[in-house]
């Protein structure tokens, strides 16, 4: 029996050691900033998205034909569920407002249709973001720690998660071969928030990767599929683009 148990423990101690030897969760934050862009990926000036998605919210399924995103990002982060820089979405259907939602970058602004509006709780920046905090993972007062591997869509993937300066808590999955990130997921006053990337898409000038797919979950529902075909990063966004009326 005592063999038995120093077998176990010699088992036990390999796999410990295989895993510590591997890489470490900030070694992966790099490797993936690298290979998404890197300076211009990890500290871009704005973003500009375009397609279409599917809302599946209370039962029901919403055909969004127009689905936009307008991002000037923030110099700094420290705050993964804060809104931060400035955001706007429009959401269109059959050419009539769905939702529109713009952060200035002191006041959020609101245009919300009859089902938008009894799902406004889903819209608060609170329970969306999270992505962007990767970009400052290698920043003085970040946390990264290296999670058990596992498997996104069939994907190999290593998994970290980031503890940002006010200790929020974003866990992210990232492809072992090409370090895309293709999870994210985040605790939200909603639930557990999750997030699926996929079709990947480069910006030659400046160099940066952008999924053209994304998939969201709340406690393990779906609730949306976007699907991104266009889009721009650095180019002028006026700050009127942020400002509007609120409805």
């Amino acid at each position: 029996m005592r063999v038995v148990y120093l077998i176990l423990l010699c088992l036990i101690l390999f796999q410990i050691s295989a895993y510590s030897y591997g890489l470490t969760g900030t070694e992966i934050v790099e490797k993936t900033i690298e290979s998404s862009g890197g300076e211009s990926w990890k500290r871009p000036k704005t973003l500009q998205l375009s397609g279409n998605a599917t809302l599946f919210w209370n039962g029901e399924e919403h055909k969004l034909n127009g689905y936009k995103l307008w991002r000037v990002f923030p110099e700094s982060n420290d705050n993964a569920r804060q809104a931060n820089g400035k955001v706007r979405f429009d959401a269109m259907q059959d050419k009539k407002v769905f939702f529109r939602i713009a952060f200035d970058g002191k006041n959020t602004f609101q245009e919300l249709g009859e089902v938008a509006e009894k799902n406004k709780e889903t819209l608060r920046w609170g329970n969306n973001f999270g992505f962007s905090i990767f970009r400052f993972a290698l920043d003085k007062g970040f946390k990264v720690l290296r999670l058990p591997d596992d498997r996104v869509d069939g994907f190999p993937c290593y998994f970290v998660k980031i503890i940002d300066p006010k200790k929020k808590e974003t866990i992210f999955g990232i492809d072992k071969k090409k370090f895309h990130i293709r999870y994210a997921g985040f605790a939200t006053p909603l639930g557990f928030h999750e997030r699926i990337y996929d079709d990947f898409k480069w910006h030659k000038k400046p160099k940066f990767i952008q999924p053209g797919s994304l998939r969201i979950f709340n406690e393990g529902v779906k609730t949306a599929h976007v699907f991104w075909t266009k889009f721009k990063v650095n180019e002028p966004i006026s700050d009127e683009v942020f400002v509007m009326k609120s409805k």
